[in-house]
């Protein structure tokens, strides 16, 4: 895939062509004092080249140019083609036929320049963006571009690279098995309160299964013996009004047991000095008393015996009542008791509606527990299983992939980098390392892209570069007939290693049919062109357009619109 042409259907915009063969440059010119090489469209210019490839909607080009109308023309496969899109991403045409952004991304996919493998995460703007790296986040590691997840990143770099990417796919995929796994455990016990209730305890399900099963068997038991009574609450209310009465008869008799006490008690009692002793009493006195006093003795002594039989009559007579109030009242207590017992036994034997329904919602909520933690168990004891093969697996995986690694399949890249880096900085090391992951992610291999000094904002981009150069004229899988270079990265590099750059990709270039395109502000430009000397006018050869800061007019699309282009 070469490009030819970058239109637009506003004459104000500057067209970009494209030299078939060898560097194409887009230099970004301050022209003056207050003038500025930033915002003039160097990388919206490569913006706009992946708007037409079937990019996103971009938000900015909708705002500020939604009306026009761009159009790129490139060569793939000996074919030109041409498409264009409106800057609201939503009119789009094929060679003049209108298609969507999806059908176009489908055709690029299967028509473009890339052999893709039937795998998910590989597509056309996957792979194209390592070709062209857009944003600014794209331009910090060789290998990862903006959003992308370290196993895909890998995964299309190895393609890209041709090295075998089936233990690759397999252990991300394995992986995101597992994952999902834990995920589906986690959800399946939060989305189920009364199964996070369960699992709360700390006891296994296993334990609390078997524990429910018998309490289950228990409750049906119950449940089949049990008779229904329709009467069960008048019964119950005849047998506390039993119980009342009971009561009240117990205590009757008690208080008749007590007044039964008093009169035997009563009974009992004798004078406190006997005949004989008040008598002597009596004839002890006589030269006291007159003998007539003496003589009444008898007489009073015959009216008290006659008080004391009067009362001994009277307290056994009581005595009768009492025993006759008693025994009734006994009677009335047996028959009491006979009556509540009946009553009593009644509802021992039968159950009320209400119990039944109680035990029977117990016994529901019972088997509802045991289904869901054999449900639980179930699934639990499947993911243990599949779990455990997707372990085994996983570490069959790790044996084939050190037996991969073994045979160093990246040894003609590591060589061919070094070759890159140490064209740039001869004495720094380098290389491309593979070595093999057995942690539990998604990464399969650890493959390193290493420059000694790397940190250096300078010697990370020439690492990029340099890499991005080995997939494009050495890589795997691939019909890119061209590489873009923003002056994000072009900027950190020492003037010396640009020019350094630029002879070694002009003279790779010589007769491949192959582009190179790089968008560079002036200063950066005129450093290295000064070090070219006089054997740099092919330089300036290759400058196929000079966008100018000092007016709207002098910028990429020629007037001043909504659309901000981040700084390099």
């Amino acid at each position: 895939m070469r490009l030819l042409t970058l239109e637009c259907d506003s004459n104000t915009f500057k067209p970009l062509l494209f030299r078939p063969e060898g560097v194409s440059v887009i230099v970004g010119d301050a022209s003056d004092r207050e003038g500025s090489a930033n915002g003039v469209g160097k990388t919206l210019a490569l913006k706009l080249v992946h708007h037409c490839l079937g990019a996103r909607r971009d938000r900015l080009l909708a705002q500020g140019v939604g009306e026009w109308r761009f159009a790129l023309e490139f060569e793939l496969a000996s074919q030109t083609h041409r498409i264009e899109r409106n800057g609201d991403g939503s009119d789009i045409t094929l060679d003049g036929q209108p298609i969507a952004e999806a059908a176009l991304r489908a055709w690029l996919d299967g028509r473009g320049p890339f052999v893709l493998p039937q795998a998910p995460g590989f597509s056309f703007r996957a792979l194209y963006a390592r070709f062209a790296r857009r944003e600014r986040e794209d331009r910090t590691d060789p290998i990862r571009l903006h959003r992308e997840e370290a196993h895909e990143a890998l995964a299309r770099t190895l393609y890209l690279l041709g090295a075998d990417i089936t233990l690759v796919l397999r252990k991300a995929q394995q992986r995101e098995r597992v994952i999902a796994i834990e995920s589906a455990r986690k959800l399946l016990k939060q989305s189920d309160t009364r199964l996070r209730e369960l699992l709360r305890t700390g006891m296994d399900a296993r334990a609390q299964i078997a524990e429910l099963r018998e309490r289950i068997e228990d409750a049906r038991r119950r449940l089949q013996t049990m008779q229904i009574a329709d009467d069960y609450e008048r019964v119950r209310q005849e047998a506390d009004a039993l119980t009342q009465q009971l009561r009240q008869r117990e205590k009757r008799l008690a208080q008749i047991d007590f007044q039964l006490a008093g009169i035997e008690q009563a009974l009992q009692r004798r004078a406190d000095i006997e005949r004989e002793a008040l008598l002597a009493f009596y004839r002890g006195l006589e030269h006291v008393f007159k003998p007539q006093a003496l003589a009444d003795f008898e007489a009073v002594e015959a009216f008290h015996r006659s008080l004391a039989e009067q009362r001994r009559h009277r307290l056994l007579r009581d005595r009768l009542m009492l025993e006759e109030a008693r025994r009734r009242t006994e009677d009335e207590r047996a028959q009491l008791a006979r009556q509540r017992d009946e009553r009593l036994a009644y509802l021992g034997s039968h159950h009320a509606l209400d119990d039944y329904q109680a035990v029977a919602a117990e016994l529901a909520r019972m088997q509802a527990d045991l289904d869901l933690l054999q449900r639980y168990r179930s699934a639990s004891e499947a993911w243990d299983a599949e779990e455990l093969e997707l372990r085994r697996n996983l570490a069959e995986d790790d044996r084939l992939a050190a037996d991969y690694v073994a045979e160093q399949p990246l040894a003609w890249a590591d060589r061919r980098f070094r070759e890159l880096i140490h064209a740039l900085y001869p004495r720094e090391a380098a290389g491309i390392v593979l070595g093999n992951n057995t942690g539990d992610n998604k990464l399969r291999y650890d493959l390193k892209v290493q420059v000694q000094g790397q940190g250096s904002d300078g010697i990370n981009a020439a690492r990029i570069m340099a890499f991005d150069w080995l997939v494009f004229r050495h890589g795997a899988h691939h019909t890119m007939r061209h590489l873009w270079h923003d002056n994000g990265l072009f900027d950190p590099i020492d003037p010396n290693q640009r020019a350094a750059w630029l002879r070694r990709v002009r003279a790779e270039l010589a007769g491949s049919g192959m582009q190179y395109i790089l968008s560079i502000n002036t200063e950066n430009y005129a450093s290295t062109r000064e070090l070219l000397g006089e054997d740099g006018a092919w330089l300036d050869e290759a400058v196929i357009v000079r966008l100018r800061g000092d007016a709207d007019a002098h910028k990429l699309l020629g007037e001043r619109i909504g659309v901000v282009e981040p700084s390099p």
